[in-house]
């Protein structure tokens, strides 16, 4: 009867190992299976997922989906863009700021870029920046009407005259 138990109890661990195993595999099928899914992905999968996200407010998928269409082409200022627009949502300002200046580097002529990179320097109090990036917004595009709010931005009246020479 001990014998009996002890082989028992035996084969019980043995199941138990054995349905452990097997959950473990489908866990590791379902990871690699999604794994190269995303190997299979491009740059425009992630861009296009990161815009939906960003349109339902969920900016931390957006953050990843455009995190990975970045690491796929490093070269593409609007996924710069629009990363930048995520942080900013996010209030993480300096990222915002990087990669407006990343998808400015990229694209010099891109006024979209200039305008929310202004819009972020002036929520942290960098009217002077924001002022001359609405400015060259509407150099690149006149017709750029967003940017034409730039009259909305407070500055120091001690310096004025700055402003009007501009």
């Amino acid at each position: 009867m001990i014998v009996a138990n002890s082989l028992k109890n035996v084969l019980v661990n043995v199941e138990e190992k054995l349905a452990n195993a097997e959950e473990k595999k489908i866990e590791y099928d379902a990871y690699t299976e999604i794994k190269s899914e995303n190997d299979q992905l491009g740059f425009n999968d992630f861009y296009k997922k990161g815009l939906v996200e960003y349109e339902q407010q969920n900016y931390q998928l957006a953050l990843a989906e455009f995190n990975h269409a970045i690491d796929i082409d490093k070269s593409n200022s609007d996924a710069y863009i629009y990363r930048g627009d995520v942080k900013e949502k996010l209030e993480d300002y300096q990222g915002a700021i990087d990669d407006y200046n990343q998808a400015i580097k990229l694209d010099a002529t891109h006024p979209k870029a200039y305008y929310r990179r202004g819009n972020v320097l002036r929520k942290v109090g960098d009217n002077w920046g924001a002022i001359a990036d609405y400015n060259q917004a509407i150099r690149l595009n006149p017709n750029y009407t967003s940017a034409k709010h730039r009259s909305y931005v407070r500055v120091d009246t001690g310096t004025t005259e700055k402003f009007m020479q501009e």
